[in-house]
């Protein structure tokens, strides 16, 4: 019985200085920052946030040929920021609405920077600033043109939203059906490189306040099963007070 007592007690310290040594390991402190822009324009490349926008893959190539992927995602104007990476060397796939990228392979230790300058589905461009109604609607205009001239992304448009929000974080993720309007099917005819005209869906409430305006088109293209939105920059506009 004593036996088995010290045989217990064994395991027990054994454990424990194993759970001492995991503790010991370092934090991830290493900084992976920079931003995506339009090859040609060199203009930032606007993006949803989350899951819909730019997806950064990362694969840690340091231990091991067959890694599990670490995702994060961008900001809306395209920037992007890791600082709680471990040091080490990494295979690293961005995706999202633009011609995909080849892997790149960087060592990431202490504040790696880079710029990729991509080339979009779409371009999506604001036409003047949007029109505030008296009687509590909201007239933009904008142009929708290829981002690329690679024929293998040049898939049908067949979706373009003007997204409202009373946030500035303002697009499929985040947006207010009452006031948004959906533009499908015959409404996007023939409509690539010319001025269209998109009107708020229902009135704004009838005192002032503040709404962010946000134009996104789509083609069927699809990558890792997403279909991703290109955007305009966002618009913050007051609505008239009606009383």
């Amino acid at each position: 019985m004593k036996k088995l007592t010290y045989i217990l007690l064994s395991l027990c310290l054994l454990v424990n200085f194993t759970s001492c040594d995991v503790d010991n390991y370092g934090e991830p402190e290493e900084t992976f920052r920079g931003a995506f822009i339009d090859k040609e324009t060199k203009e930032p490349f606007q993006t949803a946030i989350g899951n819909t926008g730019i997806r950064i893959r990362m694969m840690e190539y340091s231990w091991s040929d067959t890694p599990e992927p670490y995702d994060f995602n961008c900001m809306q104007d395209g920037t992007f920021q890791n600082t709680k990476i471990f040091a080490g060397n990494y295979g690293i796939i961005p995706e999202g609405a633009f011609v995909p990228l080849d892997e790149e392979i960087i060592d990431i230790k202490g504040t790696v920077e880079k710029t990729y300058e991509i080339e979009p589905l779409l371009r999506v461009k604001w036409v003047g600033e949007p029109q505030v109604n008296a009687d509590g609607t909201v007239e933009v205009k904008v142009i929708i043109t290829r981002g690329t001239n690679n024929p293998d992304y040049q898939q049908p448009l067949t979706e373009a939203w003007l997204f409202v929000s009373e946030t500035s974080y303002v697009g499929d993720f985040s947006f207010s059906p009452r006031f948004s309007t959906q533009l499908l099917g015959a409404a996007l005819t023939d409509v690539l490189g010319k001025e269209i005209t998109i009107k708020t869906k229902g009135q704004f409430p009838d005192y002032s306040r503040k709404f962010f305006l946000r134009v996104g088109a789509r083609t069927t293209k699809s990558f890792s099963g997403t279909n991703r939105y290109n955007y305009t920059t966002i618009k913050e506009i007051t609505t008239i007070a009606r009383n």
